[in-house]
């Protein structure tokens, strides 16, 4: 009967054991799902973030072209602004003369 009382025991210490240890792992489990799920949504915020930053080199592209289209629209505008004023010039000086010979003739 003691032998038998004492096989309890040893059982009861080893179901006990066994049962703490399976609450431990439990917890663990549940940090390691809560890990996993934080990890996923980095992973996802980072594709996200990628995402990002591809759209926004994109956006720097056009606004590069952009710029560079501007400067060449404002070279193309000062060249013609020169040619104007040559042209004006002319004018004057063709007028001039013309009011001049019109004056001895």
């Amino acid at each position: 009967m003691v032998d038998q009382i004492k096989v309890f025991d040893v059982l009861d210490r080893k179901i006990e054991k066994l049962l703490d240890r399976l609450e431990t792992l439990d917890r663990e489990n549940d940090k390691l799902k809560a890990d996993l799920a934080a990890a996923r949504r980095a992973e996802k915020d980072a594709a996200d973030s990628r995402g990002t930053v591809e759209k926004l080199k994109a956006d720097l592209a056009v606004a590069r072209r952009s710029e560079k289209d501007a400067a060449d629209s404002k070279g193309v505008v000062e060249r013609l602004e020169r040619e104007q004023e040559v042209v004006r010039e002319r004018l004057e000086k063709l007028v001039a003369t013309l009011e001049a010979a019109d004056r001895k003739g």
